[in-house]
């Protein structure tokens, strides 16, 4: 008899459609299971609660990792957020997902702990009422500095319709900063919001910024 060894895929995708953790709904996170940096370009397919296609519903990421805007440091996970359209939008229930590319970086870049990205007030502490939403802090916890790809999300409101009580809440808009953020080794920030961005957005997600691809 034989001994296998189980081939671990150096990237795994779980998708949630409701959050646990009061962040947004509708969530991928991609884990990193190798030494090396990683961009993904992922292609997304939304299924059914039966595991079916809905091939009229279309999908779009916040941060890009359909686009190769986002990397995946080794040995850590990121997270995008996602957005669906078109007839059976409010059907979907899961994710398949195709690696289209995974582009590997050299050298590693050294940051096993994903950037903070939070919403604060004017005294710099975590908001999450939109109203009081003034700033966006960052924070880099690693020993390497770390460029963050930074994104607002408004959600849609609470759904009221009985049908749809149960169903994520979708981003509705989203914005993202015109240029990454650099953090230096242990470093934190805050980067204010110009007065036309405030009150509007419920969320914000930050992710290492993938380097421009050739």
């Amino acid at each position: 008899m034989g001994l296998f060894t189980k081939k671990t895929h150096p990237l795994t995708v779980g998708y949630r459609s409701v959050a646990t953790d009061g962040g947004p709904d509708q969530v991928l996170t991609m884990t990193n299971n190798t030494d090396s940096d990683l961009v993904p370009i992922l292609r997304l397919r939304p299924l059914d609660l039966r595991g079916r296609e809905l091939p009229l519903t279309s999908v779009r990421s916040v941060q890009g990792i359909t686009r190769g805007q986002v990397v995946v440091p080794a040995h850590s996970s990121t997270r995008d957020v996602l957005r669906f359209d078109g007839p059976g939008c409010r059907q979907v229930h899961f994710v398949d997902t195709e690696v289209v590319d995974l582009i590997e970086l050299d050298p590693p870049s050294e940051l096993p702990i994903t950037p903070t990205a939070v919403m604060v007030n004017l005294d710099k502490k975590f908001v999450g009422d939109p109203a009081d939403f003034w700033g966006i802090g960052l924070a880099n916890d690693n020993e390497a500095e770390m460029r963050v790809r930074v994104s607002l999300l408004e959600l849609e409101p609470p759904h009221t319709d009985k049908r749809l009580r149960e169903a994520p809440r979708q981003a509705v808009d989203w914005v993202s900063l015109e240029g990454d953020v650099l953090l230096g080794p242990r470093d934190n920030d805050v980067v204010w919001l110009p007065d036309d961005l405030r009150g509007k957005y419920h969320a914000v997600i930050g992710s290492v910024a993938a380097p421009p691809l050739d």
